[in-house]
C-alpha cells in the first residue's frame, strides 16, 4: 500500500502556476491570465516498473518541492529510487530528476509524458522537425497552400520541402532525435537524414488556436541522453522516451526539463531554449560568422589565372571545405614528416605539409577561406581483415606509412566492432581483433572514445594549427557513426541489448572539448558534417557544412541549429536548382538562413559549373550576402505578412535586420514589424532583388510600435534591409 508524507501543493512562476500531487505529477495548470488548462497532467515514468513502498514528498527551504519514490521492475527483478525535484525558475517551472539504482546494472525506458486537452482538433504542435507529421483531412483551410510540398517537377521524394514553421494539429507520430537510434535488425550503416520524422532540439511546443497562448516543454541538451523518441498522439499526448541509459548504485542519472507558458508563437520555446543553454547555439568562434556564404567542397588550387574572383564574390562564395584529399588514407591527416618532406596523398600524386599551407594561403589572398578535412570516425584506406600475420614491428618513423601496420600495432582497440549478434560468420564471432564495419575506400569505423585513438586526435589538431597557419580551421565530416555502440567497451552510463557499452555519442562529447581547446585556443574553427542531427553535439562547433541540405528534411534541421551560428549546405546537382526552379531553390534557403553550395572547379560529388544555373547564384548573390553573421530574431509576433500572401522570417545583422520575403503569391505583399528591438523611426529600408544589383527604397507607415512596410516582389521575393540612419 502507499501512503504519503505530504500533501499536493502549488508552484509558481511568472507567468504559471502548475498543482503537484503528493506523488509527483503535475496534474494542473494555470496560466497568468487565470485560464486552467484542464484535463493536464504531466509525469515521469520507467517503463516496466511500479512504485513500491512510502513515497516521500515535501517542501524545501528553496521553494522547491521533492518527490522521492522506490521503483521495482518485476521482470528484471531491479529497482532503483526516483527523486524529483520541481523549482520555480525564473520564467519556467522546472523538473530536475535523479534516478539512483539498487543492486545490478540495468536499464529501460525513462519516459516523460504530458496530455494536453486538445479540443476538437483545435490545438496545434510544433517542434524543430524535419517536416511536421500532420493528417490533411485535419487542417484548416489556410493551411493547405503553406504545408504544400515544394518539390520537382519529377517528383524526386529526397527534394521535397515542406516550410517547419507552421504548427499543425496533433497526430500519432513518432520522431527521432537526430536519426533513429541503432538497433540490430536495423543496422542503417552510413545513416542519411533525409527522413520526415527527425527533431533536432528537444522541446515540443503546444498552442491554443483562438489564444495567444503556448506552452512548452523542453528538455535539456546538458542531460547524458544517448539516444530519444519523441511520441505524440491524435488526442494531445506527448511522450518523451530516452533510451540505452544505464540504471546503477555506480553512476546516478541526471535528467531535467522545465514547462515554458508563452504567446501563441513557434519562437517562443526556441528562444527559450538559446537563452537558457547558449553554448550550443553560438559559435565559440565568432570568427566562424565571416563564413557564411556560398561555399564549395574542391581540390581547386586557385593556380589557373582564368579563375574569375569578382564572380565567385558575386555568388557570395566565401570558403572552400579543401577537397584535395591531401592525406595518405583516412585518419592520417598529417603525416608525421617534415614540412617539405613529400607523401603520396590519397589523391594519388605527391604533396607535402608547406604545399597544404600555400594552398590554404592562395584562397586567403583573394578573401577566401579554406578549412582542413578532417573525420573522428573513420581510419585508413583498404583495410586487411583479418591481419596479415607475421609483419615485422616498424619504428614509429615508418609504420604510419601503412595504414594496417598502425592500425593493428596502436589503434586495434579503437576498431569500432560489428555487434557478435551480427556477425553470421561463426569463425568470427568472439576473435580477439573485432570485427570491423567497412567504409568508404575500405576504410573502418573508429570509436573516438578510445584513449590512445583519442589523443592521436588531439595531436593531429595540434599539428594543422601549427603547420598550416593559412587555414581557418577543420571541418569535421560523419557524425552518423555517433549512432553506433561499441560493445567491446564502457562508457559507465550506457546500456544497450542488456549489457555495458560504450556510446559514441559519449566518445564524441569527451573528444570535443579537447578538440574545443586546441582549434579554438589558436582562432581557429570547427565546423561539422553531421548526419545525426543533435543539437547537444554541437557545444564546441561554430557551423555546419550539411552535405545533405539538398533534401528539404535535412535543410530544416540544420537551420534551426544554426539560429545563431552558420549554416553551409549542400548543393548535390546543377540538375537539383533546374528541376526544382531556380527562384524556388534559392528562396527556402533565403526563408531558413542557410547558403547552398555554389558551384566551383573541382568539386567533389556536388554542384559542378555551369552557365544557366550560375547565374541563378549571381542573380541571388547580393540577397544572400545579407544573411552573413544573422542570427534569428525570435521574439513573439514580432513579423508576419498580411492574408499569408508570402512566406517571411526575420535575421538580427550587423547594424540592423534583414527580412526574407519569399514564395510571394502576389507583385505586391504588406510586411508587419511587430516592435523590433532597436529599431528607431526614420529608418532606412531597402530591398534588393534576384536579378538586380541594385536595391530599391521601400517606403513604411507606423502604428505605434508597429511597423507597416508594402514590399513589391520580383520572381515572388525581395530580400529587406533595416538599417538605422546614423
Amino acid at each position: 500500500m502507499l501512503t504519503f508524507t505530504c500533501s499536493a501543493i502549488d508552484l509558481k512562476t511568472k507567468n504559471l502556476t502548475v498543482g503537484i500531487s503528493n506523488d509527483g505529477e503535475i496534474t494542473t495548470m494555470v496560466r497568468s491570465d487565470g485560464k486552467k488548462i484542464a484535463p493536464f497532467h504531466l509525469t515521469t515514468d520507467l517503463a516496466g516498473c511500479k512504485v513500491e513502498g512510502v513515497v516521500h514528498s515535501r517542501m524545501c527551504a528553496d521553494g522547491s518541492f521533492l518527490v522521492e519514490k522506490k521503483l521495482v521492475n518485476d521482470s528484471l527483478q531491479a529497482s532503483c529510487i526516483l527523486t524529483e525535484r520541481f523549482i520555480p525558475a525564473k520564467n519556467s517551472i522546472r523538473c530536475e530528476l535523479t534516478i539512483r539504482g539498487e543492486g545490478a546494472p540495468w536499464g529501460t525506458l525513462i519516459n516523460t509524458k504530458v496530455n494536453y486537452p486538445n479540443r476538437s482538433g483545435k490545438t496545434k504542435i510544433w517542434t524543430t522537425w524535419a517536416a511536421p507529421q500532420f493528417d490533411s483531412l485535419q487542417i484548416g483551410v489556410s493551411l493547405p497552400h503553406d504545408l504544400a510540398k515544394i518539390k520537382p517537377p519529377n517528383g524526386d521524394r529526397a527534394h521535397y520541402w515542406i516550410d517547419p514553421l507552421i504548427p499543425v494539429p496533433f497526430v500519432n507520430a513518432t520522431y527521432y532525435y537526430g536519426a533513429p537510434y541503432f538497433q540490430y535488425n536495423k543496422m542503417d550503416v552510413g545513416f542519411i537524414p533525409n527522413l520526415e520524422n527527425l527533431i533536432s532540439i528537444p522541446l515540443v511546443s503546444m498552442f491554443e488556436e483562438n489564444e495567444d497562448a503556448g506552452l512548452t516543454i523542453a528538455l535539456s541538451p546538458r542531460d547524458n541522453i544517448i539516444n530519444l523518441t519523441m511520441k505524440t498522439t491524435a488526442d494531445g499526448s506527448v511522450t518523451f522516451g530516452r533510451l540505452h541509459n544505464r540504471i546503477s548504485n555506480k553512476n546516478t542519472l541526471v535528467f531535467s526539463y522545465d514547462l515554458i507558458a508563452h504567446q501563441n508563437d513557434w519562437r517562443c520555446g526556441l528562444a527559450w531554449m538559446k537563452s537558457a543553454y547558449p553554448e550550443f547555439f553560438l559559435p565559440k568562434n565568432p570568427l566562424a560568422n565571416q563564413m557564411g556564404g556560398t561555399a564549395a567542397y574542391s581540390s581547386y588550387s586557385m593556380e589557373s589565372m582564368n579563375f574569375d574572383v569578382p564572380k565567385m564574390k558575386r555568388m557570395a562564395f566565401t570558403v572552400n571545405w579543401q577537397a584535395s584529399f591531401d592525406f595518405p588514407y583516412m585518419g592520417m591527416y598529417l603525416p608525421p614528416v617534415q614540412r617539405n618532406e613529400k607523401w603520396t596523398r590519397f589523391g594519388g600524386d605527391q604533396i607535402t605539409i608547406a604545399g597544404m599551407d600555400d594552398f590554404a594561403g592562395k584562397y586567403r589572398e583573394k578573401g577566401f577561406y579554406v578549412l582542413n578535412y578532417f573525420n573522428v570516425t573513420e581510419f585508413g584506406s583498404k583495410v586487411k581483415y583479418p591481419p596479415l600475420s607475421g609483419v615485422a614491428r616498424k619504428p614509429d618513423s615508418e609504420i604510419w606509412k601503412e595504414c594496417n601496420d598502425i592500425l593493428y600495432t596502436k589503434f586495434e582497440k579503437a576498431i569500432l566492432p560489428v555487434p557478435e549478434a551480427c556477425i553470421k560468420d561463426p569463425k568470427l564471432k568472439n576473435a580477439p581483433i573485432p570485427v570491423p564495419f567497412y567504409t568508404w575506400e575500405d576504410g573502418i569505423a573508429m570509436d573516438c572514445g578510445d584513449s590512445v585513438y583519442s589523443d592521436f586526435l588531439v595531436d593531429q589538431a595540434r599539428r594543422h594549427v601549427a603547420e598550416i597557419p593559412n587555414s581557418f580551421g577543420i571541418c569535421i565530416d560523419r557524425f552518423d557513426w555517433f549512432r553506433m555502440f561499441n560493445e567491446r567497451a564502457d562508457d559507465g552510463i550506457s546500456w544497450f541489448e542488456g549489457k555495458p557499452v560504450r556510446s559514441l555519442v559519449t566518445s564524441w562529447k569527451n573528444l570535443s572539448p579537447k578538440l574545443s581547446s586546441v582549434m579554438h585556443g589558436a582562432n581557429k574553427v570547427i565546423f561539422a558534417n553531421n548526419h545525426d542531427k543533435r543539437i547537444d553535439l554541437l557545444s564546441d562547433v561554430d557551423g555546419l557544412f550539411d552535405e545533405f541540405t539538398y533534401c528539404g528534411n535535412s535543410l530544416n534541421l540544420t537551420a534551426f541549429m544554426c539560429i545563431a551560428k552558420p549554416a553551409l549546405g549542400w548543393t548535390d546537382h546543377a540538375e537539383t536548382v533546374r528541376s526544382e526552379g531556380g527562384d524556388s531553390f534559392f528562396q527556402k534557403y533565403l526563408y531558413l538562413g542557410v547558403f547552398p553550395m555554389c558551384p566551383f572547379p573541382n568539386n567533389d560529388h556536388s554542384i559542378s559549373q555551369s552557365p544557366d544555373v550560375d547565374r541563378f547564384y549571381e542573380d541571388y548573390g547580393p540577397l544572400m550576402k545579407l544573411m552573413q553573421g544573422r542570427e534569428w530574431v525570435l521574439k513573439p509576433h514580432v513579423i508576419s505578412v498580411g492574408d499569408s500572401l508570402a512566406r517571411v522570417n526575420l535575421f538580427k545583422i550587423k547594424g540592423g535586420y534583414s527580412i526574407p520575403v519569399v514564395y510571394g503569391r502576389k507583385d505586391q505583399v504588406e510586411v508587419v514589424l511587430n516592435d523590433p528591438d532597436g529599431l528607431k523611426d526614420g529608418f532606412k529600408c531597402l530591398a534588393w532583388y534576384p536579378g538586380s544589383g541594385i536595391p530599391v527604397n521601400i517606403e513604411y507607415r507606423k502604428t505605434g510600435r508597429r511597423f507597416i512596410l508594402n514590399v513589391p516582389l520580383l520572381r515572388g521575393c525581395a530580400m529587406l534591409e533595416l538599417k538605422n540612419n546614423e
